[in-house]
């Protein structure tokens, strides 16, 4: 079975193991996340402004859960992985993807399935590593699993799609657009 992130949480469900090493397993997984800088100097920004408005120690990480927490909460409540995949899709399409450095190659000879919006080269990009609960990260890659009965050649990792999450966010955030969410953010750490 294909991997849907690099820790493979289904993998290591499916691997047989023992009762004891099963005991073991820790309740957080760590993500490895790249996204272009601007994008993660502004949600560096919006964090410390959460944390002087409700003086609540209020991390990247945080935040990185609440999109997820709330897109997962959107999935639940759809029950269409058709509409699942095409709402990843459409934010896909509209945000940098930082991991598609190959397509920067001039010999190329795959061609993604769209247009893909790459962040310009001399752009940089910030990697950083968010810690979310074992569970919800499971639930992302069963949810990526069962696009992959439907669409079995897609591209999505659980990273990119935190990263898709994260960068819609920003931008929108930066256009005064998300006004719900920063509000909710705001009231759910008071």
């Amino acid at each position: 079975m294909r991997a849907f992130s690099e820790r493979n949480l289904i993998g290591q469900e499916l691997k047989p193991s023992s009762f004891m090493t099963r005991i073991f397993i820790p309740m957080n997984t760590e993500l490895r996340l790249m996204v272009p800088r601007d994008i993660y100097f502004r949600a560096q920004v919006l964090c410390e402004d959460v944390y002087e408005l409700t003086e609540n120690r209020f991390k990247l990480g945080n935040l990185v859960e609440m999109l997820w927490e709330d897109f997962l909460d959107y999935v639940r409540r759809k029950q269409d992985i058709k509409v699942t995949y095409k709402l990843l899709l459409e934010y896909d399409q509209g945000t940098p993807n930082v991991r598609l450095k190959k397509y920067d190659e001039k010999n190329i000879e795959e061609v993604p399935l769209y247009p893909v919006r790459k962040p310009p080269v001399d752009d940089e990009v910030e990697v950083f590593y968010s810690k979310m609960k074992r569970k919800d990260a499971l639930r992302g890659e069963v949810m990526l699993s069962d696009i992959a009965q439907v669409f079995p050649n897609h591209h999505f990792t659980l990273e990119r799609v935190l990263e898709i999450l994260l960068i819609d966010f920003i931008v929108k955030y930066s256009k005064g657009e998300a006004k719900e969410i920063v509000c909710r953010l705001l009231s759910d750490r008071d």
